[in-house]
């Protein structure tokens, strides 16, 4: 047999971009820049730790804390190569390797980023897998989070000048414009870099947030549906369209995307538990915003009926597959993802209730569901001991229902614990 020519094992080692994003790496030694690096004009290098020879290890699945130990092994691996690559990007100012590394090593400062804790260190890979990708586009809106995060968890105690989040969200609204949005593969991209903007915007101003949201949406919209081949699945999809489905609620306009339903037992990283229950509040605000205008006795008619059909299934849904939850994640985080489930639902119910009969027709049912929203989100707080996230959506419509004064004093003061910061 014959062999076409000396093999080079050198050659068997990709660099760190093309090893991550699984493409085909060439170049002639492991220190020269590889075809692709050099074509799309990025840094090529080798920093990631060495795999260890032999086959890996199969461990069986932590029941208590929820995630696996291969994967804790493959975090802790993952460490050290962030910090390597951190150290090799080009024109890096003043302490913003020590931001990124706060962003993307210390699982802890996603906090307020995730539902719940068992899902900070999976959104921590994905924040360092796509910065990989794509560094020049993501690095300022990483920069923007990391000050954001850190601001909200260290509050007054922290180092950052407040101001600094605004220059890197100035950039990075720059490089979200400047995205090219060609392909399938581009959604994600375009959803982390949108994600990371929209938090920091939402903690830093205050106002713009669902701008961003339906411009990324808008953008993505004509590859929805398409398969996106070689690609991880999309994390940042569901908060995007929260995010904007809030708004549109509050405002009474229509949502850009109608999120599809999980065909499977899905927890997300954002709405846990409620992902099926989303296609319905985007119902819910496509029939306010008709009902702006309607005044056709059998156009309203139809619309009646809608809420009456989403009345019906809100009414008798219940997540799926509970005694998953048991073996991923701790018991205060299922109570807080029961919790955020049921107020979801009450929200909805709620809301096609008021829609259907106006402030001063059916009063009553309305207030039951919103005491019932009020009641859940204390007693989740009570027994866990820790700060339910993404549940502003439900609190606020709950939180207009409330008449008697001095509920509405305990109202205001429940914001800090259920209002996203």
């Amino acid at each position: 047999m014959q062999v076409s020519g000396p093999r080079n094992p050198k050659l068997r080692t990709a660099c760190d971009r093309c090893y991550d994003l699984k493409e085909r790496c060439e170049r002639a030694t492991t220190s020269a820049r590889c075809a692709r690096c050099k074509r799309l004009s990025l840094s090529c290098s080798t920093v990631r730790p060495v795999r260890p020879v032999g086959r890996r290890v199969h461990r069986e699945k932590d029941i208590v804390s929820g995630t696996t130990s291969s994967k804790r092994r493959k975090l802790e691996q993952y460490q050290p190569g962030i910090d390597a690559f951190l150290g090799v990007i080009p024109d890096q100012q003043p302490g913003e390797k020590e931001l990124l590394l706060f962003l993307l090593s210390r699982p802890e400062s996603l906090d307020q980023y995730v539902v719940c804790p068992s899902f900070q260190a999976e959104q921590q890979q994905s924040l360092a897998f796509q910065l990989r990708a794509a560094l020049p586009s993501l690095k300022d809106a990483y920069l923007a989070c990391a000050v954001t995060l850190k601001q909200l968890q260290y509050s007054t105690g922290t180092d950052v000048d407040p101001s600094i989040s605004l220059g890197y969200i100035s950039k990075a609204m720059s490089a979200l414009r400047a995205l090219p949005v060609l392909r399938p593969q581009d959604i994600v991209l375009c959803h982390t870099l949108g994600s990371a903007l929209a938090f920091s915007i939402y903690s830093a101003i205050g106002v713009g947030v669902p701008d961003i949201c339906r411009y990324c949406l808008g953008t993505t919209s004509p590859f929805v549906g398409t398969a996106i081949s070689g690609s991880h699945e999309d994390p940042w999809e569901s908060f995007l369209i929260l995010m904007e489905t809030t708004d549109c609620l509050v405002h009474r306009t229509t949502p850009i995307r109608r999120i599809q339903a999980p065909t499977a037992f899905v927890v997300d990283r954002h709405l846990g538990l409620c992902l099926p229950l989303m296609p319905y509040y985007h119902d819910i605000c496509v029939i306010s915003n008709s009902l702006l205008d309607t005044t056709d006795v059998s156009a309203l008619d139809r619309l009646h009926k809608q809420l009456d059909g989403i009345h019906t299934f809100v009414e008798s849904w219940q997540p799926s597959c509970l005694n998953q939850l048991v073996e991923q994640f701790d018991s205060a985080e299922i109570i807080n993802l029961l919790a955020q489930a049921k107020v979801y639902r009450l929200g909805a119910l709620l809301m096609s209730h008021r829609l259907r009969f106006p402030f001063g027709q059916e009063d009553v049912q309305a207030e039951i569901w919103s005491k019932e929203v009020m009641m859940e989100l204390d007693l989740a707080k009570s027994v866990t001991n820790r700060s339910m996230r993404f549940v502003t959506l439900p609190f606020i419509i709950a939180a207009v229902e409330v008449r008697d004064e001095s509920l509405r004093l305990k109202t205001l003061q429940r914001v800090n614990d259920y209002v996203d910061r």
